[in-house]
């Protein structure tokens, strides 16, 4: 085989191997997320995206310009424990609600994107949990969420 073929493999291999292995954007449309509703104490519904497996909670709302409208995404966890987040290749700012089954246990209100270069700041909430949700930031405050309240889930 001569240097110029085994160039133009060289190079044919690598460009579908960043296409399909090196690039998480590739894959974000491919997603299907399952929808749910949650319920505030007050009567209010919050339409989300359900990032329930692996590959959805580490992609969350990465690589997005944003939320639909009022909508969030909940992450399911199978174990009630101090699950850590990060705004790792956010490009809009969150309010993060750690939930303990039905029960608010911390909020962490806008949450800005990390800055381009820096590694992004490590959150977790101080109790255990079981649901992440991630809405636009303010909206906690709009909903008016406090410690302690609670949310209903239909799936």
């Amino acid at each position: 085989m001569n240097l110029q073929r085994l160039f133009f493999y060289t190079i044919f291999v690598s460009f579908w191997f960043f296409l399909f292995f090196g690039s998480t954007a590739a894959f974000a449309d491919e997603i299907d997320y399952a929808h749910a509703i949650i319920t505030t104490s007050a009567g209010n519904e919050i339409p989300v995206e359900v990032a329930d497996t692996v590959e959805k909670r580490s992609l969350g709302l990465g690589n997005r310009p944003g939320l639909k409208k009022g909508w969030g995404m909940l992450f399911v966890f199978e174990k009630r424990k101090l699950h850590r987040f990060w705004m790792k290749k956010m490009q809009f700012s969150l309010d993060i609600i750690w939930l303990d089954n039905h029960k608010i246990v911390h909020i962490l209100r806008n949450i800005q994107p990390a800055i381009s270069g820096e590694k992004p700041q490590t959150m977790s909430p101080p109790v255990p949990a079981n649901f992440v949700l991630e809405i636009d930031a303010g909206r906690a405050s709009e909903l008016k969420l406090q410690l302690g309240h609670r949310v209903q889930y239909q799936f």
